[in-house]
């Protein structure tokens, strides 16, 4: 098994790609612990992930409170000893024009999207720092590479989010971390279900396929790379 003995932290591990990639790291041997605002989602997960043999722990928090956020990686550290893999997964889009959107729309995305995955992020560095071994990988969005019309503020938070995997993969890379994003096209997720992106597009992929990219990361068989940025899709439009 790729993860054996590894243990991992997935962010929005409630449902969708998050939920896939807690599965797939569960049958890859990891012990997988999962976060989201939806207590019964997390609870779904972990259960899941238990059904494959795993250690599972559900946490409900809200990972832009910097209190809440880590008393949660506190409680998954007190279970487990240490955090092997980070998966900063968790993000919201409001689909709006920009001239029409409410400033709390902007304010939301950015906390959740971009302060989220900066204070997980913070949350398990230290104890990576002292081990010197860690893998963080954020899912950010093909958006972000290439910022979609309606959709603003989601694309500047996951503009963000590359430009922040960069600079951490240089600033950590000779304290044995590794930092990598994927930035998925359009997904089979609720989040898409409930956008104006479906209508005929047949270039949608599944989270599974996500998921695959995110083992690949998170194990030996990607070595030493970081600082790279994954494009999971099967068109260069969306």
């Amino acid at each position: 098994m790729l993860l054996e003995n590894r243990v991992a932290v997935i962010t929005g591990g409630g449902r969708g790609i998050g939920r896939s990639i807690a599965l797939n790291y569960a049958r890859e041997g990891a012990d997988v612990a999962i976060i989201a605002r939806t207590n019964e989602q997390v609870e779904q997960t972990s259960i899941l992930v238990s059904e494959l043999g795993r250690n599972s722990l559900a946490v409900k928090a809200d990972i832009s409170d910097e209190k809440d956020a880590f008393n949660a990686f506190e409680r998954i550290h007190d279970q487990f000893g240490r955090i092997d893999i980070l998966v900063n997964n968790a993000g919201v889009e409001f689909q709006n024009s920009f001239s029409q959107m409410p400033l709390d729309e902007w304010d939301q995305t950015m906390n959740v999207n971009v302060r989220g995955t900066v204070v997980c992020t913070k949350a398990v560095l230290q104890g990576m720092q002292e081990r010197q071994e860690g893998n963080i990988i954020n899912i950010a969005s093909g958006a972000g590479l290439r910022g979609l019309a309606g959709s603003a503020a989601y694309s500047a938070s996951k503009a963000a989010i590359v430009a922040l995997s960069y600079s951490l993969a240089d600033e950590l890379r000779d304290q044995g971390i590794r930092v990598n994003a994927i930035c998925p096209g359009l997904i089979k997720t609720d989040m898409l279900d409930s956008s104006n992106l479906v209508g005929k597009n047949k270039n949608i992929l599944l989270p599974e396929d996500v998921a695959g990219t995110a083992v690949f990361l998170a194990s030996q068989l990607s070595g030493r790379i970081t600082g790279q940025i994954f494009s999971v899709r099967n068109s260069n439009r969306w």
